[in-house]
């Protein structure tokens, strides 16, 4: 029985990090936007990640925890992103 005939795709975002490990979605499922210099954004995904000795992240691995320490490029806490002073000002 094949019940996506027409290949649709489901896309979501979330802030909930409870779902972010291996057994709710695979690497290749887990994409991050991190703000460039000029303010463009990239867009990219766990699987394309590599460390610094340009290794893949693990399967097996803490993505979550990993995310909050910043391993990933993209700022998990949003007063890091945002200059405070000039938008309430």
């Amino acid at each position: 029985m094949n019940i996506n005939k027409k290949k649709a795709q489901l896309i979501f975002t979330s802030h909930d990090l409870s779902t972010m490990n291996s057994e709710v979605f695979r690497r290749d499922e887990i994409w991050f936007v991190a703000k460039g210099n000029a303010q463009n954004s990239q867009l990219y995904s766990l699987v394309e990640f590599k460390n610094e000795k340009g290794e893949s992240v693990r399967k097996d691995a803490k993505f979550d925890k990993q995310y909050l320490e910043g391993k990933y490029g993209a700022d998990p806490y949003l007063r890091r992103i945002i200059d405070w002073g000039k938008v309430n000002a």
